[in-house]
């Protein structure tokens, strides 16, 4: 009996996979594997393809030991909040955590501290992201501020010297630092940092967001810009004076465009149409040439006249 082409290897297909089969049972039983080495939730007899969904999870179920069970949910941890005294600027993360507030929470103080931001009222604390009224009631009532970070704006709460004077002091990374006893008129385009931090109300961030903006400005020409920095303390001005003039002037027809839009006052929208101005006009002669673009208004020539250089 001879077989076709097609027939011969159909035929040798079968036998190599019925070989591959054998094969594969003697090894499985050389190691020893049986029913028993399957995992609960994989040992589902052939007959049970037709029950329906709830007799085979009956079966699964009833694979599953006591001590699986016990495994998957009794091993989870349970934290209930506790109440107990702390100092937002020195509790650990293992304290802020049996306080109640949730991992992510707690990175974000870190990162706060990190970056030299502390507490000094308990107010602050508030304003943790995702903090509740409960939990902050609840922690409100226990929280305590070291006298190293606090403000002293008020007569109790300075310090007391030997001598009878009162002396306010800095409440970040300075906390023996004396501060100003009277109102010292300053050179708001000289001072350095350590005067400012002399300044009641004025810390390390504080001192470093007005430097900032000054060299982002170039030079302070008015004190109400003082106002436009975020979070400085009210009657901040009665510390300073401007007696220095610009110390960098906004060389309006030689900036590029990312320069020019480096400028508080200068947007880069702004900064894109000087540089379309400049290539269809040439050098600008006064900036009220501009008066005729949309992004620019009456406000913005009179912010930005005093900076603008023309050679």
């Amino acid at each position: 009996m001879r077989f076709r082409k097609t027939d011969r290897r159909a035929l040798l297909l079968m036998v190599s996979v019925a070989t591959v089969a054998l094969f594969a049972g003697v090894l499985l039983e050389r190691h020893g594997l049986s029913d028993k080495d399957v995992r609960p939730w994989e040992r589902i007899d052939a007959d049970s393809a037709d029950d329906d969904a709830e007799l085979r999870h009956a079966r699964y179920a009833s694979n599953v030991t006591e001590e699986a069970s016990s495994i998957i949910y009794d091993d989870m941890p349970v934290h209930t909040p506790e109440t107990f005294p702390f100092d937002p600027n020195t509790a650990d993360s293992t304290t802020l955590l049996r306080l109640g507030l949730t991992p992510w929470q707690v990175r974000s103080v870190y990162r706060y501290r990190a970056k030299g931001g502390r507490y000094h009222r308990k107010e602050d604390f508030k304003r943790v992201p995702g903090m509740t009224p409960e939990v902050w009631e609840r922690l409100a009532r226990v929280m305590t501020i070291g006298e190293a970070y606090r403000y002293y704006h008020d007569e109790k709460d300075t310090a007391q010297q030997a001598g009878g004077e009162r002396v306010q002091r800095d409440s970040l990374q300075y906390p023996h630092q004396e501060k100003y006893q009277e109102v010292v008129q300053l050179d708001i385009n000289t001072v350095d940092s350590n005067a400012l931090k002399m300044i009641p109300g004025i810390a390390s961030v504080r001192a470093r967001r007005i430097l900032r903006y000054r060299e982002e400005l170039g030079g302070f020409v008015s004190l109400d810009q003082l106002s436009e920095i975020e979070g400085l303390p009210e009657g901040i001005e009665q510390w300073f004076k401007v007696e220095t003039g610009i110390i960098r002037p906004l060389r309006i027809n030689t900036l590029r465009v990312g320069a020019l839009s480096r400028h508080p006052y200068v947007s880069f929208q702004q900064a894109r149409d000087i540089d379309q101005y400049r290539r269809r006009k040439g050098k600008i002669r006064d900036l009220r040439e501009l008066s005729l673009v949309e992004s620019f208004s009456e406000a913005d020539f009179q912010r930005l006249e005093p900076y603008v250089q023309y050679e």
